[in-house]
């Protein structure tokens, strides 16, 4: 943590506390974290992270589903809840006077929940996976992601499968809580008009000696190479959807403002390399872009183009050449200052939002990246050259080091696009 705003304390068993107060706002988010996600589930009960992200709105022993509801909506709070690869997090923005009210809500969703109805919420999620079926442009993310991180959790959905989640009953879902919500996995974070004292004084009282002591998850990625770099899954769809990528770079790497630059330049607006080529000259595609994806140790730089059947190949033959380019040609002085002044701007910007500040220093936490004044961050934009963007580009984006999903109508010899 270097953000000279951001207050940290510690209690006795790991309990952690991150506030940074913001006289300017209006509004207090907060987030209760749990350093727990698909990554450090068993393959047999991948999906019980998010199961048990779900369960927290199902009750404690002073609220039933509709107490909790009512409870956030009687202080006016927006609430809800995520998970990814790494984090849980439960998290409400409110009215600064309410600060204390929602962190007692929020305490014993996350500290005594009754695991309520769990058969019918186990369906609800079976939903949602179907849900996640019907859209194909996230199929092919997921099975991009698979390629990427073979044989590695990083690999698998989130959310898990229909099997996975029908397999897991309470007591299988209550030993997880016990041990994955303990004292050293659970950190708070708060942004906004606060008292960082205050804050701490009421989750000494609130939480701390309530949660169990434990042991965090050990993470190292693991990705071994798949027997072929592409997939394809039939599927009748209006549009062919086609994902490409590749290992990345950790989220607290040195060299993470380069690679936002690279994929920025690559596809990450309307004057990006790739939106250009692909949409705007050709019109062979709606939606095309480029993003990395950052975790503690991994990271994975990705594509996607959604095209008709009868123009994907020929999209997919640009993306390739485009990928040529940004490797064999430095990129122009004025073509990085753009892309500078976009991601300073659309960084800086955010940070205008207290969900946001509260988020950035939950993901901080959770990747063990530096935490960065908004002077820090456009100080580090701006020390990007032309040079680490090719240097990156080479490390990252040979063709013969790609892999490539696809989800469309048809099967179509897409790889060859990417033979070196």
């Amino acid at each position: 943590m270097s953000e000279r705003n951001v207050n940290v304390k510690e209690f006795p068993g790991g309990l952690r506390v991150f506030s940074e107060p913001l006289n300017e706002a209006t509004s207090v988010s907060l987030g209760l974290w749990i350093r727990a996600g698909s990554r450090d589930e068993r393959d047999e009960v991948a999906g019980i992270s998010h199961l048990m992200e779900h369960m927290l709105f199902k009750g404690t022993p002073s609220m039933n589903a509709l107490g909790i509801a009512e409870a956030f909506e009687s202080i006016g709070a927006q609430d809800n809840a995520a998970t990814g690869e790494e984090y849980t997090v439960l998290y409400a923005r409110f009215l600064p006077e309410h600060l204390e009210r929602a962190l007692d809500i929020m305490s014993e969703m996350v500290t005594q929940p009754t695991l309520a109805d769990l058969e019918r919420e186990r369906e609800v999620i079976v939903e949602e996976i179907k849900m996640y079926e019907d859209r194909p442009d996230q199929l092919a993310d997921e099975y991009l992601s698979g390629l990427i991180f073979h044989d590695d959790p990083l690999g698998r959905p989130i959310i898990g499968s229909a099997e996975t989640v029908r397999g897991v009953d309470r007591g299988t879902l209550k030993s997880f809580h016990d041990s994955t919500y303990t004292a050293p996995n659970v950190f708070i974070a708060a942004a906004g008009k606060l008292d960082s004292g205050e804050l701490e004084s009421m989750v000494e009282e609130k939480l701390a000696g309530k949660l169990p002591s434990g042991e965090p998850f050990a993470r190292k990625a693991r990705p071994t190479p798949p027997e072929s770099r592409f997939f394809y899954k039939f599927k009748e769809t209006e549009q062919y959807h086609v994902t490409m990528g590749s290992l990345g770079i950790p989220a607290s790497s040195e060299e993470r403002f380069a690679m936002s630059a690279l994929s920025n330049i690559l596809g990450g607006g309307m004057s990006s390399r790739l939106f250009q080529e692909v949409r705007e000259k050709r019109g062979l595609a709606y939606a095309v872009y480029a993003y990395h994806q950052g975790y503690s140790d991994a990271g994975a730089v990705k594509m996607y183009v959604g095209s008709t059947t009868g123009n994907v190949e020929e999209a997919a033959r640009i993306i390739a050449e485009q990928l040529d380019r940004i490797r064999d040609e430095t990129v122009t002085e004025e073509e990085l200052q753009r892309t500078k002044e976009q991601l300073k701007s659309s960084t800086i910007l955010a940070l205008e939002s207290t969900a946001a500040r509260m988020t950035r220093i939950g993901r901080s936490v959770i990747t063990g990246s530096e935490l960065l004044t908004p002077e820090e961050i456009s100080a580090r934009i701006d020390a990007v050259t032309a040079e680490d963007v090719k240097r990156l580009a080479n490390e990252h984006l040979k063709l013969n080091n790609m892999y490539l999903a696809a989800v469309g109508p048809k099967e179509l010899d897409l790889g060859r696009y990417l033979a070196a």
